[in-house]
C-alpha cells in the first residue's frame, strides 16, 4: 500500500510503470480537487496517469462534489458507477465562542460535566500546557494525546477515555485517526484549523452515536497570525528559497554541505526559517536539479550541482504543495473567521453532492 500525493505519483510515474510496481487499485481521496485545484496540475493529470497504469480499478471519494465536480471526476477517472450518501448529521450543533477572551474559563465552565470531550490544539507543546491548566480546574479526568507519545501510552489514554475514567482529552489531530468513538458530546476547536478538511474531520468526531453533540468554535482572529507563522515555516516563499540557496551554498565546502537542517537554520538565522523550512527547501532544490543528497562514510551530505542558467522552482511538486497549503488556508479563513454559525454548521453536517444525479448507478 502506497500513500502518496498526486505530485509524488506524477513525479515517480516511471517507477510506478514498472511491472512490479503497477497498482491494482487506485484510490483518490478528496477527489473534488480534480475539478477545483487548478493551481495543482498533478490532480488534472491523474486520469492520464491511471490510464498509463493499465486502467486498474479506481475508487474516488469526496464529501464535496458539485454538479460540475462530479461530472469532471467521472470523466477524468472514467468512472461508470457511483454511490451518493445524502445523510445530514443534524445532531451536530455549532457553538459560536470565537474570540473568547478567557479560553480556560470557558472550557472549565462548558466541560465540567460528565460528558466526553475532545479539545483540539495545533501543537504538541500547547496540548500539554493546556491539559495541565485544565487539570487544575477539572481534576484528574483530563489527559493529553499527540503523536509524540509512545504507542503504549497513546493506547492507554484511549482506553481510559473509552471507559470514562478520562472524560476530556486535549489532543492534536493525531487523536481521531483510526479511532471511532460514538459518544463524544463536545469537540472544541481551540485553535484555528488550516483547511476545511481538518475542520470537518475534527468536528465530525462528535456525536457519532446520532445523539446531540456540540462543536465549540473557540478560535479567533489572533490564531490566524499563529497559523500564518506556522505555514510560513513549512511552506517557504520563492524569495526565501532564493535566500536559503545562496546562504547554504555559502556554507558549503567544495560544493558539499555537511550540516543538519537545524544547524543550517541556526547558522543562517533567517526570519521565517527553521529546520522544517530548510528540509522543505532541500526537497525543492533536489527536485529542481540544484542539489543532490545522500549518505557516505562521513554522514549525510547536500551536494550542489552544476545548475542551468535558470531553474523555475515554482514548477516543482513540493513547491506546488506548499502553495496549495497557503491557498487552502486563505480560503478557509475567509469563512471560518467571518461566516455566521448557520453557514459553518452546514459545512460540517451535510455533504455537498450533485442533487440532479441518481443516488446510485
Amino acid at each position: 500500500m502506497i500513500l502518496a500525493t498526486p505530485e509524488f505519483a506524477t513525479y515517480h510515474r516511471d517507477a510506478f510503470l514498472r511491472a512490479c510496481n503497477r497498482p491494482q487499485l487506485v484510490v483518490v481521496d478528496e477527489a473534488h480537487h480534480i475539478f477545483e485545484s487548478r493551481h495543482r496540475p498533478a490532480y488534472g493529470m491523474l486520469g492520464a496517469l491511471v490510464k498509463d497504469f493499465g486502467n486498474p480499478q479506481v475508487l474516488a471519494l469526496t464529501a464535496t462534489a458539485t454538479e460540475d465536480a462530479f461530472r469532471e471526476i467521472r470523466r477524468a477517472l472514467d468512472i461508470d458507477s457511483w454511490v451518493i450518501d445524502p445523510t445530514v448529521r443534524d445532531n451536530l450543533h455549532l457553538v459560536d465562542a470565537r474570540n473568547t477572551t478567557d479560553k480556560n474559563a470557558y472550557l472549565a465552565r462548558e466541560l465540567s460535566g460528565e460528558a466526553k470531550a475532545i479539545v483540539y490544539c495545533n501543537s504538541r507543546a500547547e496540548v500539554t500546557k493546556l491539559a495541565d491548566r485544565l487539570r487544575s480546574r477539572l481534576g484528574s479526568s483530563v489527559a493529553f494525546y499527540h503523536a509524540g507519545l509512545p504507542a503504549p501510552e497513546r493506547a492507554r489514554v484511549e482506553d481510559l477515555f473509552r471507559s470514562d475514567v478520562v472524560r476530556t482529552i486535549v489532543a492534536t489531530s493525531a487523536f481521531g485517526e483510526g479511532i471511532d468513538l460514538p459518544d463524544v458530546r463536545d469537540v472544541v476547536l481551540y485553535h484555528l484549523n488550516f483547511n476545511f478538511t481538518e475542520f470537518n474531520q475534527m468536528a465530525g468526531r462528535a456525536g457519532r452515536d446520532g445523539l446531540d453533540a456540540r462543536i465549540h468554535l473557540l478560535y479567533g482572529d489572533g490564531d490566524r497570525r499563529i497559523n500564518d507563522f506556522i505555514i510560513g515555516h513549512s511552506a517557504p516563499t520563492l524569495e526565501l528559497l532564493r535566500e536559503l540557496y545562496r546562504g547554504m551554498r555559502g556554507l558549503a565546502s567544495y560544493e558539499v554541505l555537511r550540516m543538519s537542517h537545524d544547524d543550517i537554520a541556526r547558522t543562517l538565522d533567517f526570519d521565517m526559517a527553521d529546520d522544517s523550512t530548510v528540509r522543505t527547501a532541500v526537497h525543492i532544490f533536489e527536485e529542481g536539479g540544484l542539489v543532490a543528497t545522500g549518505t557516505d562514510d562521513d554522514g549525510r551530505f547536500i551536494r550542489f550541482l552544476e545548475a542551468p542558467v535558470k531553474v523555475d522552482l515554482t514548477r516543482t511538486a513540493r513547491f506546488a504543495e506548499a502553495l496549495a497549503e497557503r491557498d487552502a488556508f486563505e480560503r478557509f479563513c475567509g469563512l471560518a473567521l467571518s461566516a455566521d454559525v448557520e453557514t459553518l454548521e452546514q459545512i460540517i453536517n451535510r455533504p455537498i453532492y450533485p442533487d440532479r444525479v441518481p443516488l446510485e448507478a
